[in-house]
This record gives C-alpha cells, sequence and structure tokens, in this order.
C-alpha cells in the first residue's frame, strides 16, 4: 500500500481523487491548502504528492520548494492545474508530470500506478 497526499484547495476533486485511489489500496492524506500540504509531508512518510499549482495559501511551486529543501531525494510530485501553461513553465525537478484540469482520472491512475511500480 503506497501513501498519497493530495493537496487541492477545491474540496470535490481531493473527495473524488481520494476514492479513486483508496478504491486502488493507496492510503491517503488530504490537504486543502499548498502551507498545509507542506506541513503534512513534513509530518509524514509519503509515496507520492499530488497538487493542485494555484491554491490560496502556498502554491505547488512553493510546496514542490519545500518537498525539495526537506526531502532533496523525493521526487515523486505531480501537479494537476487548469492554470498552468504546461508547455512553456520551468517545472521543478521532483516533478514527475502535469495533468490539465479538468483531469481524465483513468490517465492519471496510470501514471500514479507506473510512478509508484
Amino acid at each position: 500500500m503506497s501513501k498519497i497526499l493530495i493537496v487541492d484547495d477545491e474540496i470535490q476533486i481531493c473527495e473524488m481523487m481520494a476514492d479513486l485511489f483508496e478504491s486502488r489500496g493507496h492510503d491517503i492524506t488530504v490537504a486543502h491548502s499548498g502551507n498545509k500540504g507542506a506541513e503534512v509531508f513534513s509530518s509524514g512518510e509519503f509515496d507520492l504528492v499530488i497538487s493542485d499549482v494555484k491554491m490560496p495559501d502556498g502554491d505547488g511551486f512553493e510546496l514542490a520548494r519545500l518537498i525539495g529543501e526537506s526531502a532533496p531525494s523525493f521526487n515523486k510530485i505531480i501537479f494537476v492545474t487548469g492554470y498552468l501553461d504546461v508547455e512553456s513553465a520551468k517545472l521543478p525537478e521532483n516533478v514527475k508530470r502535469v495533468f490539465k484540469k479538468p483531469v481524465r482520472f483513468k490517465e492519471l491512475l496510470a501514471c500514479v500506478e507506473e510512478i509508484l511500480s
């Protein structure tokens, strides 16, 4: 069982992703802001982080930076966003993949399974 941290200010998105990954046997923790996500990450052991980019309290880029500082070898972050121009964005090195909202959950699940395998 893998431990996944989902960070998104949209509660419905968090619930849908949590249900999807829990149904596959993963242990899910949810945070509704980037700052809370960083706090939760630092107090636990996670195999993967899925984060929105634009949130009112700490964005995904800041979260990726904080994770990189506290766990330099951790490189399993997925961004999920409706705002980021993926082609032109300079992504942090610890971000594996970016999914545009609305997310195709089947593709996200396949990506998660690949990263965690």
